[in-house]
């Protein structure tokens, strides 16, 4: 997983809470990553090649729902995108490699969606508030995005 999948994610996510019909500028975006602008509009047109996202002008809205986008195609959005590795010359180590790991990845990835990853973490989150709240029940609970 690569930084860029993270801020993918964390795209989709953000357009997902405010994705009521209405365009989200990219500037809204960028800050509730506290990423540069430019970085994000890199993201963003990652997502839109892929289909996730539609833009128009300098704002973006999902294309799909969460439950609608697979763990592994995100994925694959970004390594087409970001790596910039030469081709694999065909019947190469590495081509046989790259294969195996692309069909076990696959294999494993291919019924998680980006819908379940965001439950996953809200599960997760709601864990540590219970574990905090436990030991001081004063102490409010913090939870910052990624964490």
């Amino acid at each position: 997983m690569n930084k860029s999948l993270a801020y993918g994610l964390a795209c989709l996510y953000y357009l997902s809470e405010n994705n009521n019909g209405q365009w989200n500028r990219v500037e809204k975006i960028s800050e509730f990553q506290g990423l540069s602008t430019g970085y994000c509009v890199k993201v963003l047109r990652a997502l839109i090649r892929a289909g996730f996202v539609a833009s128009r002008g300098r704002g973006y809205r999902l294309r799909k729902d969460l439950s609608d986008i697979s763990a592994w195609d995100l994925m694959e959005s970004f390594i087409s995108d970001f790596n910039g590795a030469p081709e694999i010359r065909k019947n190469r180590l590495s081509l046989n490699l790259h294969k195996t790991l692309f069909e076990a990845a696959n294999h494993w990835l291919v019924g998680l969606t980006v819908q379940d990853i965001v439950e996953m973490t809200r599960n997760e989150n709601s864990q540590i508030i219970k574990v905090r709240t436990a030991k001081d029940p004063r102490m409010l609970p913090v939870i910052r995005a990624g964490k």
